[in-house]
């Protein structure tokens, strides 16, 4: 088999989970640190249940992902160790291929933490589509709510990009 058949059929099953956002809808991305709760604790000793030191490195991979990685994200908001971004509805990034946006998500959220910490960090990240703006609301609302819930991190909420039109 020549390299281009072959190409063309390894291609098609590493495609297979190539799902695609459809236009129109609401997209929200999750991001949630990995064992933080051994980080803070245990490696780090972050004061609980705040510590600015945290929250500042958590806001400034918020700004990352909104400002320097080619998303266009509308709004940031993160409490304890997640995130939660809310793309522009016309954002085509990728295609709007779930699978790139999730990978490269958590990828630069991972770097982008990791750099501030001075140790390597992951993030899982995942997707939320909703199919008008009052859901978006009570998405929003409900992670407020948990934050409140669990005493944790004081939310912070981005709005925008300074760097952007």
């Amino acid at each position: 088999m020549d390299f281009d058949d072959l190409d063309k059929l390894m291609r098609a099953h590493e495609q297979g989970d190539d799902r695609v956002i459809q236009p129109g809808t609401y997209l929200i991305a999750r991001l949630d640190g990995r064992s933080f709760t051994l980080l803070t604790k245990t490696t780090c000793h972050f004061e609980s249940p705040f510590d600015v030191r945290f929250s500042d490195m958590m806001i400034e991979a918020v700004r990352h992902l909104m400002c320097g990685c080619g998303f266009n994200i509308m709004y940031g908001y993160t409490e304890s160790d997640e995130i939660s971004l809310l793309f522009h509805p016309e954002d085509q990034s990728f295609g709007r291929k779930a699978r790139k946006i999730l990978s490269v998500l958590a990828g630069e959220t991972s770097a982008a933490f990791s750099l501030r910490l001075g140790k390597p960090v992951s993030f899982d990240c995942r997707l939320c589509e909703f199919a008008d703006e009052r859901l978006v609301v009570d998405y929003f609302r409900w992670r407020q709510q948990d934050s409140l819930r669990n005493a944790l991190n004081v939310p912070i909420v981005i709005g925008c990009c300074a760097d952007k039109d």
